[in-house]
């Protein structure tokens, strides 16, 4: 005689964290935004502390001129690229090629889990 089984995923995913906009997806946003801190362009700081959101999926940068910094930014300012420091233009993409596994580690860890690496 046969055995059946019912899996609810929905159930699992919750259970640790994983269902959209969870905790794990909060914890991940925070993780980003906090590693990438050091990158992002300071002149006033501004941009870095003050015209910042971080939401559950995102991390809005709220200056009239973070686009364009984020686009463009030429890395002369305070601690700039071009003065062997990290701050400059595309700050979130350059971050991630840096600290792409300690991320996933953490994040993984947070989650009740183990980091794959492909």
């Amino acid at each position: 005689m046969g055995t059946i089984v019912k899996i609810d995923p929905g159930r699992i995913l919750k259970k640790r964290g994983l269902e959209p906009n969870g905790k794990v997806q909060r914890f991940l946003t925070n993780e980003v935004a906090r590693m990438a801190n050091p990158y992002v362009p300071f002149k006033t700081g501004n941009l870095k502390n003050i015209q910042v959101r971080v939401l559950p999926n995102c991390i809005i940068y709220y200056a009239p001129y973070a686009k364009k910094q984020y686009y463009e930014n030429s890395g002369n300012g305070k601690q700039g690229t071009n003065k062997g420091g990290l701050r400059g233009k595309l700050w979130i993409s350059r971050m991630l090629a840096d600290h792409k596994k300690e991320i996933l580690k953490s994040v993984a860890a947070y989650a009740g889990g183990k980091a794959k690496w492909m």
